[in-house]
């Protein structure tokens, strides 16, 4: 019965769940149906007016009926709404867009159900069996075991192990599967889940772990930026990023922050990539050990490693964690410089990686790009003549074997046929019947658009160039601020140090007075006196 569906569905009852068994049945769930644990919602939080929520909905409604369009000439304002926080009855459908994973599911029909019936590998079909009930056991989804939920997570797993047999399983795959089935059916989550392993992060659940930990050195790297107090700590207490970043990066904070922040997170995620990971580990690390009376209670390395486990809840809070990720200068531009850095580093020490992930792409409108570089549309300036199954029509009809039009364009009057037309950016297509010699589209659209994106890009390599200029202010300031802390630092040291020596000063005077005799009144007595401080002297 291990690794198999009918294993699971044997817990299954009508009154056989883990929330009932545990008493959890008689208690409320949350807006995110957590019956309790750390990611329980228990106080009411803020709300959106109905009216604003009615009005981002339409607004999202509008962005899918144009989708390639917003994402091509106004992702700004994408972005920007996905900041604000993608409304809940469109979250699925929103990430399944931005991630490109609806493409591929229609791309792939009947995919999913083919590598469900496959047999799996045995080997990762119990370990997926295992590690089932600990994925979000106080979630009212995977509460009861062997239900529906865990079900669904099995069939996923299962199926991306046979789909990817090069990569198998990662037992970090699991929470990230879960929160897309919190969202959306087995077959969408399973797609959004290949999409994040392939393009988001791919190599993070390889055999090894080499993406994750060259993200380490990554991110320690943008650590000094950010945040050199807690770097320069982190690097003395010699605790190396893999042991604290690597939930973190692999479950997408969804194991780590409380659920509000954790869907905002994903929105972001979603839309602008990998670097919001980054941008929000560098909040957490900035909040957590980025001041001298942060660190006073971080004297060692299990007092530090305790903190990292015990996050501040202020600075997880999700209005204040989005408002300063958004607000970190972190681009796609210097992970990139960085990870070019690091890779040389990792050569020069450890030699090649063993295993070669496909690229990274940051975010939505990079994958749109590559979509759109490996199927390019048919332009307004392209004509059907020049599609392939036409082609060879056209190289027959220039041999001379080309039928004549049909009877009624052959009867009608009209100038005599004129050179051969060539499609914009396409092969030569037939000779125009009405003997025009222009192109069959229009030129100066092509031109707009390349102009468009001409300004776009030059936009964007401004808006980098201000960011790193800011995050270089910023760091001058910070590093200004630190020196200015550790000089006050020093000071009160030793003003400590020399109110030390003083009271030991007082102390010494006043044991010497203690333990010298009273003064004599007479001769014999000052003689008797001197001789007992001299015996007591040596």
């Amino acid at each position: 019965m291990s690794g198999t569906l009918e294993s699971l569905a044997d817990d299954v009852s009508s009154m056989g769940s883990d929330s009932e068994i545990n008493g959890l049945a008689l208690r409320k769930t949350d807006k995110y149906g957590f019956l309790g644990g750390s990611q329980y919602s228990g106080s009411l939080e803020s709300s959106i007016p109905v009216d604003v929520a009615r009005q981002r909905e339409l607004k999202w409604l509008e962005m899918f009926s144009n989708w390639d369009k917003w994402l091509s000439r106004r992702f700004q304002k994408v972005k920007l709404r996905c900041r604000k926080g993608i409304p809940s009855s469109l979250r699925a459908k929103a990430w399944q867009y931005l991630s490109n994973s609806k493409e591929l599911l229609e791309q792939n029909p009947g995919k999913f159900e083919e590598l469900e019936r496959a047999p799996g590998d045995p080997k990762w079909l119990d370990v997926i069996e295992k590690d089932l009930h600990r994925q979000f056991p106080f979630h009212e989804m995977f509460a009861a075991r062997g239900g529906h939920g865990q079900q669904d997570l099995y069939r996923i797993l299962k199926a991306y192990t046979i789909y990817r047999p090069d990569e198998g399983y990662c037992q970090a795959q699991a929470p990230v599967a879960a929160v897309l089935l919190m969202h959306m059916p087995a077959e969408q989550a399973f797609w959004c889940l290949v999409q994040i392993c392939d393009k988001y992060l791919p190599g993070y659940y390889s055999a090894g772990l080499e993406a994750i930990q060259l993200d380490g050195e990554i991110f320690f790297a943008l650590l000094r930026r950010a945040s050199p107090l807690a770097h320069r700590h982190l690097r003395r207490q010699r605790i190396d990023p893999v042991l604290y970043m690597t939930e973190w990066f692999m479950c997408i904070f969804a194991r780590t922050l409380p659920w509000a922040s954790v869907l905002r997170v994903w929105d972001m995620f979603f839309c602008e990539g990998v670097k919001i990971i980054f941008r929000v580990a560098l909040v957490l690390l900035r909040h957590t050990l980025g001041s001298v009376e942060k660190l006073r209670s971080c004297q060692g390395m299990y007092e530090t490693m305790e903190q990292l486990r015990n996050l501040p809840q202020q600075c997880m809070q999700e209005d204040f964690l989005v408002h300063e990720v958004t607000n970190l200068p972190v681009t796609e531009a210097l992970i990139e410089r960085e990870n070019t850095a690091q890779l040389k580093k990792w050569r020069e020490t450890r030699g090649e990686l063993q295993y070669r992930p496909s690229r990274r792409l940051h975010g939505s409108r990079a994958i749109h790009e590559e979509r759109r570089r490996q199927q390019p549309p048919l332009g307004p300036s392209s004509s059907l003549l020049s599609l392939p199954g036409l082609k060879s029509r056209s190289s027959r009809a220039a041999g001379g074997t080309f039928s004549p039009p049909p009877p009624a364009r052959r009867a009608s009057a009209g100038p005599a046929p004129g050179p051969v037309v060539t499609a914009e950016g396409l092969h030569p297509s037939l000779p125009s019947p009405t003997g025009n010699s222009t192109p069959l589209g229009s030129s100066k659209e092509a031109r707009r658009q390349e102009k468009e994106r001409q300004k776009q890009e030059k936009e964007r390599a401004k808006e980098r160039q201000k960011q790193e200029k800011e995050w270089e202010r910023q760091e001058k300031e910070r590093q200004k601020w630190e020196k200015e802390q550790e000089k006050e630092q020093q000071k009160q040291e030793k003003e400590r140090q020399k109110q030390e020596k003083k009271g030991q000063g007082r102390k010494l005077s006043l044991r010497r007075k203690a333990d010298a005799p009273p003064a004599p009144h007479d001769g014999g007595d000052r003689s008797s006196a001197a001789e007992a401080r001299q015996d007591a002297y040596f």
